[in-house]
Protein backbone atom coordinates (compact mmCIF):
# COMPACT_ATOMS: atom_id res chain seq x y z
CA UNK A 1 0.00 0.00 0.00
CA UNK A 2 2.70 2.11 1.06
CA UNK A 3 4.53 1.58 -2.22
CA UNK A 4 1.37 2.44 -4.31
CA UNK A 5 0.86 5.67 -2.53
CA UNK A 6 4.24 7.02 -3.26
CA UNK A 7 3.35 5.56 -7.26
CA UNK A 8 0.24 8.03 -6.47
CA UNK A 9 1.97 10.47 -5.41
CA UNK A 10 5.16 10.75 -7.73
CA UNK A 11 2.40 9.87 -10.53
CA UNK A 12 0.40 13.65 -9.56
CA UNK A 13 3.51 15.59 -9.43
CA UNK A 14 4.60 14.88 -12.81
CA UNK A 15 1.18 15.20 -14.07
CA UNK A 16 0.61 18.94 -12.27
CA UNK A 17 4.10 19.93 -13.54
CA UNK A 18 2.95 18.83 -17.32
CA UNK A 19 -0.17 21.27 -16.87
CA UNK A 20 2.21 23.92 -16.09
CA UNK A 21 2.99 26.34 -19.16
CA UNK A 22 6.48 26.50 -19.89
CA UNK A 23 8.45 29.97 -19.80
CA UNK A 24 8.96 31.19 -22.67
CA UNK A 25 11.52 32.49 -24.47
CA UNK A 26 11.80 36.17 -25.87
CA UNK A 27 11.99 36.31 -29.53
CA UNK A 28 15.21 37.90 -30.73
CA UNK A 29 13.42 41.20 -32.02
CA UNK A 30 12.54 41.90 -28.72
CA UNK A 31 15.65 40.64 -27.35
CA UNK A 32 17.55 43.07 -29.48
CA UNK A 33 17.07 47.02 -29.74
CA UNK A 34 15.10 47.70 -32.45
CA UNK A 35 16.74 49.62 -35.01
CA UNK A 36 16.10 53.80 -34.98
CA UNK A 37 14.80 53.38 -38.48
CA UNK A 38 15.23 51.85 -41.96
CA UNK A 39 17.92 53.70 -44.16
CA UNK A 40 15.21 54.86 -46.83
CA UNK A 41 13.14 56.35 -44.22
CA UNK A 42 16.81 58.68 -43.57
CA UNK A 43 17.32 59.04 -47.46
CA UNK A 44 13.55 60.16 -47.72
CA UNK A 45 14.44 62.76 -44.89
CA UNK A 46 17.60 64.01 -46.28
CA UNK A 47 16.41 64.10 -49.79
CA UNK A 48 13.13 66.07 -48.21
CA UNK A 49 16.27 68.64 -46.74
CA UNK A 50 18.10 68.49 -49.98
CA UNK A 51 15.01 69.58 -52.61
CA UNK A 52 12.75 71.48 -49.78
CA UNK A 53 14.39 74.99 -50.62
CA UNK A 54 15.41 74.40 -54.27
CA UNK A 55 14.13 76.46 -57.06
CA UNK A 56 13.00 76.21 -59.87
CA UNK A 57 16.10 74.14 -62.23
CA UNK A 58 17.12 74.99 -66.10
CA UNK A 59 15.99 71.61 -67.66
CA UNK A 60 18.69 68.75 -67.42
CA UNK A 61 19.06 65.07 -65.93
CA UNK A 62 20.00 64.61 -62.58
CA UNK A 63 22.62 61.79 -61.64
CA UNK A 64 23.35 60.45 -58.28
CA UNK A 65 26.86 58.87 -57.23
CA UNK A 66 28.01 56.76 -54.47
CA UNK A 67 28.73 58.97 -51.20
CA UNK A 68 32.19 58.28 -50.16
CA UNK A 69 33.86 58.89 -47.18
CA UNK A 70 34.59 62.37 -46.16
CA UNK A 71 38.37 62.25 -45.58
CA UNK A 72 39.68 60.49 -48.70
CA UNK A 73 36.06 60.94 -51.03
CA UNK A 74 36.07 57.65 -52.31
CA UNK A 75 35.28 54.20 -50.50
CA UNK A 76 37.01 53.22 -47.53
CA UNK A 77 38.48 49.73 -48.38
CA UNK A 78 38.28 48.91 -44.53
CA UNK A 79 34.70 50.01 -43.65
CA UNK A 80 32.27 47.65 -45.34
CA UNK A 81 29.43 49.16 -43.28
CA UNK A 82 30.89 52.44 -44.18
CA UNK A 83 30.80 51.28 -48.09
CA UNK A 84 27.46 49.86 -48.30
CA UNK A 85 25.58 52.99 -46.48
CA UNK A 86 27.15 55.14 -49.41
CA UNK A 87 25.97 52.62 -52.08
CA UNK A 88 21.91 52.47 -50.14
CA UNK A 89 22.00 56.02 -50.04
CA UNK A 90 22.88 56.07 -53.93
CA UNK A 91 20.19 53.77 -54.46
CA UNK A 92 17.61 55.43 -52.23
CA UNK A 93 18.35 59.47 -53.56
CA UNK A 94 17.66 57.93 -56.74
CA UNK A 95 14.96 56.27 -55.91
CA UNK A 96 13.30 59.78 -54.37
CA UNK A 97 14.43 61.85 -56.52
CA UNK A 98 12.26 59.84 -59.13
CA UNK A 99 9.74 59.90 -57.11
CA UNK A 100 10.04 63.61 -56.84
CA UNK A 101 9.82 63.76 -60.74
CA UNK A 102 13.09 64.80 -61.44
CA UNK A 103 14.94 63.24 -64.57
CA UNK A 104 17.02 60.52 -63.07
CA UNK A 105 20.13 59.25 -65.57
CA UNK A 106 21.11 56.04 -64.36
CA UNK A 107 25.40 56.24 -64.96
CA UNK A 108 26.01 52.63 -64.53
CA UNK A 109 23.29 51.18 -67.33
CA UNK A 110 25.09 48.66 -69.46
CA UNK A 111 25.37 48.75 -73.26
CA UNK A 112 22.80 45.69 -73.23
CA UNK A 113 20.80 43.51 -71.03
CA UNK A 114 22.96 40.32 -70.18
CA UNK A 115 21.20 36.77 -69.59
CA UNK A 116 22.74 34.41 -67.20
CA UNK A 117 21.70 31.15 -66.09
CA UNK A 118 20.50 32.77 -62.73
CA UNK A 119 19.74 36.38 -63.07
CA UNK A 120 19.54 39.39 -65.58
CA UNK A 121 21.80 42.43 -65.62
CA UNK A 122 21.88 45.61 -67.13
CA UNK A 123 23.54 47.53 -64.02
CA UNK A 124 27.41 47.19 -64.30
CA UNK A 125 30.21 48.90 -62.86
CA UNK A 126 32.41 47.18 -65.62
CA UNK A 127 34.11 50.68 -67.51
CA UNK A 128 34.09 48.71 -71.22
CA UNK A 129 30.55 48.75 -70.77
CA UNK A 130 29.39 52.04 -69.87
CA UNK A 131 29.41 55.40 -71.55
CA UNK A 132 32.40 56.86 -71.23
CA UNK A 133 30.05 60.67 -71.40
CA UNK A 134 27.24 61.22 -69.62
CA UNK A 135 24.16 63.98 -70.56
CA UNK A 136 23.60 65.33 -67.06
CA UNK A 137 23.19 68.62 -65.79
CA UNK A 138 22.72 68.29 -61.90
CA UNK A 139 24.69 64.91 -60.09
CA UNK A 140 23.88 64.43 -56.29
CA UNK A 141 26.84 63.86 -54.61
CA UNK A 142 27.47 63.11 -50.86
CA UNK A 143 29.87 62.27 -47.78
CA UNK A 144 29.85 60.18 -44.96
CA UNK A 145 31.40 61.48 -41.76
CA UNK A 146 31.60 58.00 -39.37
CA UNK A 147 31.65 58.72 -35.19
CA UNK A 148 30.83 56.36 -32.91
CA UNK A 149 27.35 56.69 -32.16
CA UNK A 150 26.38 58.01 -35.90
CA UNK A 151 27.04 58.75 -39.11
CA UNK A 152 27.10 62.29 -40.42
CA UNK A 153 26.00 62.29 -43.85
CA UNK A 154 25.93 65.24 -46.23
CA UNK A 155 24.18 65.78 -49.61
CA UNK A 156 24.36 68.27 -52.46
CA UNK A 157 22.99 68.92 -55.71
CA UNK A 158 25.59 70.08 -57.98
CA UNK A 159 25.16 71.92 -61.53
CA UNK A 160 28.00 70.42 -63.28
CA UNK A 161 27.95 73.38 -66.27
CA UNK A 162 28.87 76.24 -62.96
CA UNK A 163 30.16 74.39 -60.50
CA UNK A 164 27.43 75.84 -58.49
CA UNK A 165 25.91 74.33 -55.67
CA UNK A 166 22.16 74.67 -55.57
CA UNK A 167 20.76 72.76 -52.65
CA UNK A 168 22.69 70.76 -50.28
CA UNK A 169 21.41 69.11 -46.64
CA UNK A 170 22.91 67.44 -43.92
CA UNK A 171 21.75 64.31 -41.29
CA UNK A 172 22.65 62.02 -38.51
CA UNK A 173 22.16 58.73 -39.03
CA UNK A 174 22.23 56.92 -35.40
CA UNK A 175 24.89 53.58 -35.82
CA UNK A 176 22.39 51.14 -34.72
CA UNK A 177 20.75 51.81 -37.95
CA UNK A 178 23.31 50.65 -39.80
CA UNK A 179 24.71 47.51 -37.58
CA UNK A 180 26.91 49.38 -36.32
CA UNK A 181 26.89 48.28 -32.68
CA UNK A 182 27.47 44.78 -32.76
CA UNK A 183 29.71 43.13 -30.63
CA UNK A 184 32.27 42.48 -33.51
CA UNK A 185 33.13 45.00 -36.03
CA UNK A 186 35.45 44.98 -38.75
CA UNK A 187 37.32 48.49 -38.59
CA UNK A 188 40.40 49.50 -40.58
CA UNK A 189 41.46 46.17 -41.38
CA UNK A 190 41.10 45.96 -37.20
CA UNK A 191 38.71 43.42 -35.58
CA UNK A 192 36.77 45.46 -32.72
CA UNK A 193 34.92 43.89 -29.72
CA UNK A 194 32.64 45.55 -27.87
CA UNK A 195 31.78 44.54 -24.08
CA UNK A 196 28.81 45.30 -22.64
CA UNK A 197 31.11 45.38 -19.23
Amino acid sequence: MRHSSLILLALSASLAACQQQPERQETAAVVQDVAVGPILMYTERLAGRLFAGIQPLPKGAVAVVSFTELRNLMPDPYNLSQNLLGLQLQESMIAVASQRGYQVKELRAGQAVEVFSDHERLLTRDLAELATQQAVRYVIVGTLNQAEQYTTVNARMVDIQTNTVVAAASDLIPAEVLGATEQVQLRQQKLYRQSDN
